[in-house]
């Protein structure tokens, strides 16, 4: 009995050995016949749709939740105000997400829902892409919310808007127009698992957040206030950053200042966990501009606390150190 159950086993392992052959051969052949393109494995299509304004019509406002797409918002100087959005389509042709597109009194909204369509044996390996194009000076505030994809702001001249939210669950945010931006009040980045990139950025309040990724911010300024907080990712600065407030928070990453940033501020506030607080370019001024409130358990600081100046510094790790230096050596 027991020589039975053994040879049972090794036909088996046989047999399995042969099938994973096999799938791998089939695997190899059908790949060599896509060109190795995985894209087209997937079972999900999209047809691409376009929608213009009106000569005249203006948008001081827009808004996007899309499930599953890129989105990106283009300033042009010579395009007039456009969408490109995907229609998500199953392998039989059928339209298996609800698009909705209005425009009213200069607020323009486009949304994505699958309707409760959504087939669960769909392969989606796809890269549908929103693009929204507006004119260079177009002033809208921007709401962008996607569940899957990036999110990104271009345009070469400098962009105004009153306020802007963008928001991704599995993509990155790239918000660095090479012309710059200027938000009169709120910019908001929040990502989940992806990287939030803050470049030639202005506003009132400026607020970038990732739970599993880095946030990068390079010549930014914020009348009022900048807060930094990634979980399981850094923080790091670069170029000129100025504001009243700054906060910066993280649970397993550094807070570094780098190489050539200067980073102005009357009020600074960085915690790490398991992290360090690194600065590598400078903090404005000089050190006997500052009062310093420094705590570590497991870890040095090269600036104790204690001081006199009219700027406070707050920095507080568990297990890294603080490395502190100023932009006037005194």
């Amino acid at each position: 009995m027991e020589k039975k159950m053994k040879r049972w086993k090794k036909a088996l392992i046989v047999m399995g050995a042969a099938f994973l052959a096999a799938a791998i051969v089939l695997f190899v052949c059908g790949m060599t016949a896509a060109d190795w393109d995985f894209k087209k494995l997937s079972t999900v299509s999209y047809t691409q749709k376009e929608y213009a304004l009106e000569e005249g019509e203006q948008v001081t406002s827009l808004t996007v939740r899309y499930e599953n797409a890129r989105v990106e918002v283009v300033y042009s100087e010579t395009a007039a105000a456009h969408i490109s959005y995907p229609v998500r389509t199953d392998s039989r042709g059928e339209e298996i997400a609800k698009i909705t597109l209005s425009y009213e009194n200069g607020a323009l909204t486009l949304a994505e829902s699958l309707d409760g369509k959504y087939e669960i044996f769909n392969w989606d390996l796809s890269s549908p892409v929103v693009t929204i194009t507006l004119p260079a000076g177009t002033q809208c505030a921007l709401d962008i919310q996607t569940d899957n994809g990036d999110i990104t702001i271009a345009g070469e001249a400098q962009i105004a808007a009153p306020s802007v939210k963008l928001a991704t669950d599995t993509g990155n945010i790239y918000a660095q127009p090479s012309g710059g931006m200027n938000v009169a009040g709120n910019a908001e980045f929040y990502g989940d698992t992806g990287n939030v990139r803050v470049k030639n950025i202005s506003a009132a309040n400026l607020t970038a957040q990732t739970d599993t990724g880095d946030i990068f911010v390079e010549n930014a300024a914020a009348a009022q206030a900048l807060a930094a907080t990634a979980d399981t990712g850094d923080v790091r600065l670069y170029g000129a950053v100025k504001t009243a407030v700054f906060t910066a928070e993280t649970e397993t990453g550094d807070i570094r200042i780098e190489e050539g940033c200067v980073l102005d501020a009357s009020e600074l506030a960085m915690t790490s966990d398991v992290g360090d607080i690194r600065v590598r370019g400078a903090l404005a001024g000089s050190r006997t501009d500052y009062t310093f409130f420094i705590t570590t358990d497991v870890g040095s600081s090269n600036v104790p606390s204690g001081g006199s100046g009219a700027r406070r510094l707050t920095a507080t790790t568990d297990t890294g150190d603080i490395t502190l230096q100023f932009e006037i050596q005194s």
